[in-house]
């Protein structure tokens, strides 16, 4: 009986190779924004499963002007109620909008995660549902940006022997995180310089230390998002984690009812589904080489009940879409909800997981090429 090899070939970036690191080339990665949901366990339950590269810690919520001359942070239960004095905005400093908040079962979480899963990806997102944030101008975008790399960004010493506070740090150990998320969901009101200063800013800064760090946003699921449309057309993102929920006309949901009968590998209707508009969008931007994730709900109360799809529906609209140049992976709101949504023994972003990994191997897929066994 002769021992063989095989050879795994596949199209684009070997997306059927297991692997046990984050690569923005691969379209395995499963992303999941963590700090909203209800009791939450502490980040290290998720740092620790294999099945998700991306933690985004949701949210910076608050921006300098409305939060005393610091970023205003909330995290859920993961911080305490002491804050760090505002420095003060603009002349003014009125110690009720201080909101950076010292989270120190976070930060330990994170140095943890850090030690023992370097290569888990751990980003900052910027927004919310909330309509109090706003950026004005571009100097403010470019202030900001500073602050955000200074505060959560590579510790220097320049920036500790300055006074500069670090949020994120364990003991004296500088904590950095991998990027930064827009999730804007109210119109600017200076037609989006701020945010476009910002988005350009933190850019530069990531050039300026040695290391990769990422840009990324996540808009609704309507091609333009309204709220992201500016600073989307001017600045270069490397991942969009699109909310494919809670509007129905492009939701996930409505692409897989869309498609009952649908077959890996086969035809399907759009359904007003919007990842090759957004696609098609996107070309003529800076990000026309961003990865584009589907973003789906962790659970029934995760979202709209209407917006959920369940971990076999998801496994057909991720077959569909797998082939797609910029598909990326699967993107969750939110952690917590995500881990109470148990399917066949495993919760909902382990079958994201489950369910990339069978895209990458299914070779009715027209980006996947079979095993070659060889022997000799």
């Amino acid at each position: 009986m002769g021992r063989f090899a095989s050879i795994l070939a596949v199209v684009s970036s070997l997306t059927s190779i297991a692997s046990g690191a984050f690569s923005p080339s691969l379209k395995k990665n499963v992303a999941v924004y963590y700090g909203q949901g209800p009791s939450q366990a502490s980040l290290d339950t998720y740092c620790a499963d294999s099945s998700i590269d991306i933690i985004v810690l949701s949210f910076v919520y608050l921006f300098p002007a409305q939060a005393n001359g610091y970023p205003g942070i909330n995290f859920g239960n993961q911080c305490g109620s002491t804050v760090y004095a505002g420095p003060g905005y603009n002349g003014t400093n009125n110690i009720a909008d201080n909101h950076l908040y010292q989270c120190p079962s976070l930060q330990k979480s994170l140095y943890t995660c850090r030690q023992s899963y370097p290569s888990k990806k751990i980003l900052l997102s910027l927004g919310s549902a909330t309509s109090e944030y706003q950026l004005t101008g571009a100097t403010d975008g470019t202030t900001f940006a500073n602050l955000l790399w200074g505060m959560f960004g590579p510790r220097t010493t320049t920036w500790v022997n300055g006074g500069g506070v670090r949020p994120l740090d364990y003991n004296g150990v500088g904590f950095s995180v991998d990027g930064f998320d827009l999730d804007i969901e109210h119109q600017p009101t200076d037609n989006w310089a701020g945010y476009i200063a910002l988005a350009s800013q933190l850019k530069t800064n990531y050039t300026s230390v040695p290391g990769t760090y990422y840009l990324t946003a996540s808009p609704q699921c309507i091609v333009p998002d309204a709220n992201l449309q500016g600073v989307l057309l001017k600045g270069t993102f490397d991942m969009l984690f699109i909310q494919y929920y809670d509007t129905p006309y492009c939701s996930a949901a409505t692409w897989v009812s869309g498609n009952p009968s649908y077959k890996s590998g086969g035809s399907f209707n759009t359904s007003g589904f919007t990842f090759d508009q957004w696609v098609t969008w996107l070309s003529s931007t800076p990000s026309k080489n961003a990865r584009i994730y589907i973003g789906l709900p962790g659970s029934s109360s995760a979202a709209s009940s209407s917006s959920l799809v369940t971990p076999p529906q998801a496994q057909n609209l991720i077959d569909a879409f797998y082939c797609r140049d910029n598909f990326g992976g699967i993107s969750i709101w939110e952690a917590t909800y995500a881990a109470s949504y148990v399917v066949d023994g495993l919760n909902f972003y382990q079958n994201m997981k489950k369910d990339l990994n069978s895209s990458s191997a299914n070779t009715n897929l027209s980006c996947v090429v079979s095993v070659i066994p060889i022997y000799f």
